[in-house]
């Protein structure tokens, strides 16, 4: 196994006042399964909703961060009340959580679509294996240290509208900052992690351009509250004759996305995502690869608000 230097620790691990680093798993397929970020899509669909995704950034980059997520969300019968669970395990570097969420929603009708409002509950295990580093130091602090795992709890909070061609939404996660990593170097000096809240904005629509084609254009917008940090997605997707959907996405975080998606059926779809790096980083990876695999199931056999446009 690859060891990874001092300085990748301290860039993803260390945080102050005037430093954040990457802290979420990051997805290019968030679009058609956004429960991650936004509790108040669960039960959005009006009909139970599973995905299974496989993300592996940075691929060739050692250290790069792996990550694997189960999300489940379902309306009850009468439709205002969705739920969702969802966990995750994310690895970066000697860095590895794993995440469990329960989600609750509870929507209303307005005008032509439905108004969300969701809380997500849940936890977060962190272990950091100190000692899969390579120190340039031998007297470093953390080359005392073996291991460190914290469990800390996590909440977030979202709204989200949707209709039959339209969605917006607006959410926060880590609403109380858990710590997740203490170190004390001395009686003055202490090396904390603490998770930053984030704050999404989603809007999207879709266009009937023929029978055959559809296009759904949307933005992803990401702040962190303490940084200088905003981040943009505008992603480009069409969907041919209802079966196959193809894309694109810029993001102001130096990539392009190439997204493609097959519905085999009514029920299964599976998704394949490719991210091209356009910054520095190009040089030393080979891409970040994405794979999701959906499943729908209309537990009350029910019309659907939405015709699965997202």
């Amino acid at each position: 196994m690859k060891r990874i230097s001092t300085l990748f620790v301290l860039f993803f691990f260390t945080l102050s006042a005037d430093m954040f680093a990457q802290q979420d798993p990051q997805f290019s397929q968030y679009m058609f399964n956004p429960l991650a970020i936004n509790p108040a899509w669960a039960g959005s669909r009006e009909m139970m909703n599973a995905a299974l995704l496989m993300r592996r950034q940075w691929v060739g980059f050692p250290g790069a961060p792996a990550t694997n997520v189960l999300a489940i969300s379902a309306p009850t019968r009468k439709g205002k009340v969705g739920w969702g669970f969802e966990i995750n395990t994310d690895q970066i570097g000697p860095k590895r959580s794993t995440a469990a969420y329960l989600s609750y929603a509870y929507r209303v009708r307005v005008g032509k679509g439905k108004l969300g409002f969701g809380l997500g509950a849940g936890v977060i295990n962190y272990r950091i294996n100190w000692n899969q580093i390579d120190y340039r130091d031998e007297n470093d602090v953390f080359a005392a240290l073996s291991g460190d795992r914290q469990t800390v709890p996590d909440f977030k909070f979202g709204v989200f509208f949707n209709n039959k061609r339209f969605y917006w939404g607006l959410s926060a996660t880590h609403l109380n900052r858990g710590t997740y990593s203490s170190v004390q170097v001395n009686d003055t000096l202490t090396y904390t992690s603490t998770l930053q809240r984030h704050l999404f904005f989603t809007i999207g629509r879709a266009f009937v351009i023929s029978e055959n084609v559809l296009f759904s254009p949307s933005v992803m917008i990401r702040n962190y509250p303490g940084t200088t940090i905003t981040a943009v997605d505008i992603n480009l997707n069409f969907q041919l004759k209802k079966i196959l959907w193809a894309g694109v996405s810029l993001r102001s975080e130096q990539s392009i996305v190439g997204i493609i998606q097959y519905n085999a059926g009514e029920f299964l779809r599976i998704g394949y995502s490719y991210d091209w790096a356009t910054g520095r980083l190009r040089t030393a990876q080979t891409g970040t690869h994405e794979l999701m695999i959906g499943f729908n199931l209309d537990l009350f056999k029910s019309e659907t608000l939405s015709p699965r446009y997202f």
